[in-house]
């Protein structure tokens, strides 16, 4: 993991874009709080920083207003590389959203570290498991070769 963001950081990549997958989100919430202490990085909740947001807008205003509403924290959350933590929401859904593709966009604003609930496997990515109601794959995703990292 740490070879992944030396890389990212030192690379570059057209979507500076890290993915650190695995399934379980309680084992991915404790990797975001150690790289927060180990880095200093900043970090955004999504869920959290968008939902106040979105709540008020009418639904089909939703969709059009997550990808504006996002680079703008992305932008307001410090300097340097942001670590993305609780994703859920872009998943939602009723709001139509591709969420790798929106993440690689934003990443082009500044490095992303994203902590990413699911897997990694076969060059297929995935979002939550099978069972899930939000379930979502890609298969080979537009990322550099170390930009997905199962942890």
């Amino acid at each position: 993991m740490h070879s992944a963001i030396e890389n990212l950081l030192s690379n570059l990549p057209y979507y500076p874009c890290l993915l650190l997958v695995h399934r379980e989100p309680l084992f991915l919430h404790a990797r975001a709080f150690s790289l927060q202490e180990e880095y200093g990085w900043p970090a955004l909740p999504v869920g959290e920083a968008l939902t106040p947001k979105l709540l008020p807008l009418l639904p089909r205003e939703r969709e059009r207003s997550v990808s504006r509403l996002l680079a703008e924290a992305v932008r307001s959350a410090g300097s340097g590389p942001l670590l993305c933590t609780q994703i859920d929401l872009l998943f939602e859904p009723s709001l139509g959203l591709d969420p790798l593709a929106l993440l690689r966009g934003i990443s082009r604003q500044r490095p992303l570290i994203v902590i990413w609930p699911g897997s990694y496997s076969d060059g297929v990515l995935a979002y939550a498991v099978p069972e899930h109601s939000h379930y979502r794959t890609w298969a080979r995703p537009d990322l550099c070769e170390y930009c997905i990292q199962q942890l």
